[in-house]
């Protein structure tokens, strides 16, 4: 079983020693006829030995790898997801002149100063005729040459097991801490606040307006880092993307509601408030600096009597008049609202051009060319 080594250049991702990928120049119909038939098995063998298998032309039909990818292109129609990448998607890295037959490669060392990743390579042409038992023995040659890997023997096993047990009863427990634990920011946010009972209403308002915020964009951290692309799945988007993504044009309906048509029609759906805050700043491509928030009430009144028809007048002027408040934190609540709705639809490198963006102090705006929205009427 000969083992040699195979360049790399500029792979779009970092790959790790136990990532396995077949690869080839030409189809081999025997070969993928078998991974194809076998796929499930191999992934099993492959995790047994704590390794992760990359069949390339299966790598989509996980749904959640498909909700990823739309999340991360949310112009990509049905049928380009439906083709497959091929197994020679990889080579186009090659940093070598090099036929490459039926291989799996593996054991990745990467220089990041370089840009060159170097793997191991074994072709597997003359090997799958032997069916199952060649791709055990193919395992565990390479599990014997990655660097850190594991024998798996029962005694191994057993002590998995037994570590799985361990942090399963554990994990709970810290997951109870870390959920009575208070952030760093609300301890903060506490602590400078006095615990005299004669402190306003305003204050304790303010005070709840500011956990609410951090209650938000913690929630849209674990939801982002849920759907965000890494490693391999990051490398197969770039099999579908052009180096220029297209931004969607936007609709605003004679209801009030957002829609993205090029994003295969999404719609963006916010509360009425951050809605209001979200359209006064659609107005004023060049931006608003927030602590001249008072100067625009009127305006903001009268787009939020829109949203909101039949609400009471004093309750609609109390609202408006805490948002456009530079010392409060309403405004900085409802632009952190309108940065959730879209984040949670689609990646922030094309979600930035949608949302309220600025730095303190300084003009707060949404990026998007106006030229790309439509306000029905």
């Amino acid at each position: 079983m000969e083992i040699q080594r195979i360049r790399f250049k500029n792979l779009p991702f970092i790959a790790n020693e136990r990532q396995v990928f077949y690869v080839e120049n030409s189809y081999s119909q025997d070969v993928n006829d078998f991974i194809e038939e076998h796929y499930f098995y191999l992934h099993w063998l492959f995790e047994l030995y704590g390794f992760e298998f990359y069949y390339l032309p299966k790598y989509f039909q996980s749904a959640e790898i498909e909700k990823k990818v739309r999340y991360y292109a949310p112009y990509l129609s049905e049928m380009i997801l439906t083709n497959k990448v091929q197994n020679n998607a990889l080579l186009q890295y090659l940093d070598e002149d090099k036929e490459v037959g039926p291989s799996l490669i593996f054991g990745a060392n990467s220089d990041r100063d370089t840009g060159e990743t170097v793997f191991l390579q074994i072709d597997i042409s003359d090997y799958v005729d032997n069916g199952r038992y060649a791709w055990k023995a193919i395992v565990a040659k390479m599990d014997a040459l990655v660097p850190f890997g594991h024998t798996v023997t029962k005694e191994s096993i057993r002590k998995e097991c037994l570590i799985s047990k361990i942090n399963e009863e554990i994990a709970p427990m810290e997951c109870r801490r870390s959920i009575l634990r208070e952030p760093p920011m609300l301890s903060s946010i506490k602590n400078s606040i006095s615990l005299d009972e004669s402190r306003s209403e305003t204050e304790e308002e303010e005070r709840q307006s500011l956990v609410e915020t951090e209650r938000i964009l913690k929630e849209l951290r674990m939801n982002v880092q849920r759907l965000r692309l890494e490693g391999i799945s990051l490398m197969a988007i770039h099999e579908f993307i052009d180096k220029q993504e297209p931004l969607s044009r936007m609709t605003i309906t004679e209801d009030y509601r957002i829609f993205l048509p090029d994003y295969n029609n999404m719609e963006i759906v916010m509360g009425a408030l951050p809605k209001a805050v979200y359209f006064l700043f659609l107005r004023y491509p060049k931006g608003i600096v927030c602590k001249h928030m008072p100067d625009y009430y009127n305006e903001l009144l009268g787009i939020y009597k829109q949203l909101r028809p039949g609400t009471d007048e004093a309750r609609l002027n109390l609202t408006i008049t805490k948002v456009v408040n530079p010392l409060g934190n309403a405004l900085n609540e409802n632009i952190a609202r309108v940065r959730k709705a879209f984040v949670e639809k689609f990646d922030e490198h094309l979600a930035n051009k949608y949302i309220i963006t600025g730095e303190r102090g300084l003009l707060y705006s949404v990026p998007l060319d106006r030229e790309l929205i439509t306000w029905e009427e």
